[in-house]
């Protein structure tokens, strides 16, 4: 199953090569919770394909909102008592998994972070120092019949390690690392509400993290689901396992319905994409386990249909380039649903800060101070919200029409009190099109085929539960 929880608007971000650190969250958590159905020893259905629910909790609404025309409002009470040091907005989304680890008396279900940019899946196990609060307590895997350690040789071992263990070390984008040894072990997900029984994979690669730091588990979180475009993904291990076609899908839609819950789609339950757009998976040659993202090339961006020049000597794409320099990698541009809202560069922002004021100033709505929004607005009234711009990214097309993702308004802005703010920040080295900016847009990665398809779709008609 995935659950939902709220990530940082980062003013400002780092790039290492494998680790890009996200400043301290401000608003309590978001939690949107795929409940797990009991995991089974069931296969995957004969079509190949499986789908994930995903289940707002009943107590998503104490820190936001959506007002009937599908704006998100942070609830006051929860800006006001949940602020930490270095604040720099509210969170956004971010998913999680339910997964059932282990067979025997060392069976447990955990929530892991879903995570499109590490292809590594990693939890807590026994022993750990200095353990991050949990539900269940950590993995044992000396009471799970299915438990083995990956061989010493293995090319998934980080070199050097010591003595006979297969060791892992990752780092992921907001800063959290976290090493042990390398295993494998028996993964089961919870089925899509009744229509088939429980997926279970076998052999599946995972670190058991001895040590952890910096990871925000919310009280909950056991680690983290790789689904990046390398082995060993979690995608990779599915499509050795049972040939299915490489591809998942995600729809996201506002928490407008707590009872209401999505889907996470794999293989053959994946939705048609000829009526989509398409942009290219880009190819890194330094991508690793942990850090092997899905970049694509971004050309350009328009406010208000209106394409966007470029700084003094400078053309926008040149903005969104990936490049090296000094021996460390910067700058590109990544899709990923586990980071909460859009980030940009900080020049190509500049240029987006200046062409969303200059619009929404000739509304007759003039500038406000918000603390930690970067630009916002007053007088936000019935009559101007429907002349609020649209942001629309020019990716390189991948098939014969555009590559044209419009970002609707209601995606665009977040409304903080009466006044609204815009939900892009600014990023030191590197663009990233976050959760927020992806809703009510269905995503469908194909990995065998090296393509991201998009399409808008009204994401609510895609969701079960009770009507």
């Amino acid at each position: 199953a995935l659950a939902c929880y709220c990530d940082s608007f980062a003013a400002t971000m780092e790039l290492d090569t494998r680790a890009l650190a996200l400043l301290p969250l401000v608003l309590a958590s978001l939690a949107m919770f795929l409940q797990p159905a009991v995991a089974t020893h069931g296969m995957p259905r004969p079509s190949g394909g499986f789908s994930l629910r995903l289940v707002p909790s009943a107590g998503w609404n104490s820190t936001m909102h959506v007002d009937n025309g599908g704006f998100l409002h942070p609830n006051e009470q929860a800006a006001t008592t949940a602020l930490r040091p270095h604040v720099h907005g509210p969170r956004g989304l971010t998913y999680s998994v339910a997964t059932t680890v282990g067979t025997g008396r060392g069976r447990r279900t955990y929530d892991l972070v879903l995570d499109t940019v590490s292809s590594l899946t990693w939890m807590q196990c026994l022993p750990i120092a200095h353990p991050f609060p949990q539900m269940p307590p950590p993995f044992n895997p000396e009471i799970s019949t299915s438990f083995r350690r990956v061989p010493h040789g293995s090319d998934l071992c980080h070199k050097p390690s010591r003595g006979n263990d297969c060791e892992f070390r990752a780092t992921r984008l907001d800063g959290a690392h976290a090493s042990g040894v390398l295993g494998t072990e028996t993964f089961a997900f919870a089925d899509d509400g009744g229509r088939a029984a429980a997926a279970e994979v076998g052999g599946v690669v995972f670190g058991c993290a001895h040590t952890a730091t910096g990871f925000h588990s919310h009280g909950v979180l056991a680690g983290v689901l790789g689904l990046g475009k390398l082995m060993p993904s979690l995608i990779w291990t599915r499509l050795r396992q049972h040939r299915q076609d490489g591809r998942f899908s995600y729809c996201l839609f506002g928490p407008t319905r707590p009872e209401r819950h999505g889907f996470l789609r794999f293989g053959a339950d994946v939705p048609a994409t000829g009526h989509m757009k398409s942009t290219n998976i880009l190819y890194m040659r330094w991508t690793s386990p942990d850090f092997s993202a899905y970049f694509v090339k971004l050309l350009g961006v328009s406010v208000a249909g209106k394409r966007l020049a470029g700084p003094p000597g400078r053309r926008m794409s040149e903005l969104f380039q990936r490049h090296k320099s000094g021996g460390r990698w910067y700058g590109g541009c990544l899709i990923d649903p586990g980071t909460g809202t859009t980030t940009m560069t900080q020049l190509a922002y500049n240029v987006l800060e200046h062409a969303v004021e200059e619009h929404v100033k000739r509304l007759g709505m003039p500038l406000v101070r918000r603390h930690g929004y970067r630009l916002c607005f007053s007088g936000a009234t019935q009559a101007a919200i429907p002349h609020l711009p649209t942001m629309t990214l020019h990716f390189e097309e991948g098939g014969e029409d555009d590559g044209d993702l419009v970002i609707r308004p209601q995606q665009l802005f977040v409304f903080v009190q009466h006044d609204i703010c815009l939900a892009v920040v600014p990023s030191e080295h590197i663009t990233i099109i976050g959760a927020m900016q992806q809703v009510d847009t269905r995503f469908v990665y194909d990995i065998t085929a090296g393509k991201i398809h998009f399409a808008p779709e009204r994401c609510s008609d895609d969701t079960g539960g009770p009507n």
